[in-house]
């Protein structure tokens, strides 16, 4: 970073010696008995400077020095003020807002402030009815286990699945790399046709699993539910 006197002395030195950018910076060093002067890229971008503009001084064309930045101790406390009141602001609205480009805008959430976009997960509702039932049940099975003597491994664990037929695969995960967009569309159907896979599992055992083709009815998991019992009962006796 030079001075506006330094500067000015390199355009009038350029100028005079004929515009040799290596006599320049000898008489430059001289001069302000520096050990090291500037290169000949910048005086010459210097002096077309001067040339252009008529003037020495720093604008966003043409600088001389180091180059402008986004990066701002006030646009940092602004896009970090804005994350702070929405955190679900988008880059481009935060941009938008502060009238940076996307790209400083990214600069200062992952360089500055450390911040990175994270997928918002979801999972099922629990109201605080069934919360408060979930709490009673497990202690009333705490109860039964200290009291009662009741065995643990007596407890069976039931769960499905659902595994599609036409090689469904999570879009999330799918990716194609290359050079350019090859704008692949999948097709797939409304309702992929899919097995639906229900099993038991305890100490004693593994009861099942049970392959369900059609769709899961109140009356076929009825009938599914009435086997497990039956198979419950041969392995107890």
């Amino acid at each position: 970073m030079y001075s506006i006197e330094q500067r000015v002395f390199l355009v009038l030195e350029y100028h005079r010696l004929k515009e040799s950018p290596t006599a320049t910076r000898l008489s430059f060093q001289a001069r302000f008995n520096v050990p090291k002067g500037p290169d000949a890229k910048t005086i010459r971008t210097l002096f077309a400077k001067f040339q252009r503009t008529g003037s020495v001084t720093d604008d966003l064309v043409g600088n001389v020095g180091r180059q402008q930045t986004a990066v701002t101790p006030e646009n940092v406390a602004t896009v970090s003020g804005i994350i702070q009141q929405n955190p679900m602001s988008s880059v481009r609205r935060i941009a938008s807002e502060t009238g940076l480009k996307r790209s400083s805008t990214q600069k200062i959430l992952r360089k500055s402030l450390h911040m990175f976009p994270f997928k918002i997960q979801t999972h099922q509702a629990i109201p605080v009815r069934a919360v408060q039932q979930r709490v009673d049940f497990a202690n009333q099975m705490l109860k039964m286990i200290d009291s009662e003597g009741f065995h643990v491994g007596c407890i069976w664990f039931t769960d499905e699945a659902h595994f599609h037929l036409n090689g469904f695969v999570n879009k999330q995960n799918w990716r194609f790399c290359g050079s350019e967009n090859p704008y692949w569309c999948e097709a797939k159907p409304l309702y992929s046709p899919k097995v639906t896979v229900w099993a038991a599992v305890c100490s004693r055992g593994i009861i099942g699993p049970f392959f369900i083709r059609e769709t899961v009815t109140s009356e076929r998991y009825v009938a599914i539910l009435e086997q497990f019992v039956a198979t419950q009962q041969v392995l107890e006796d």
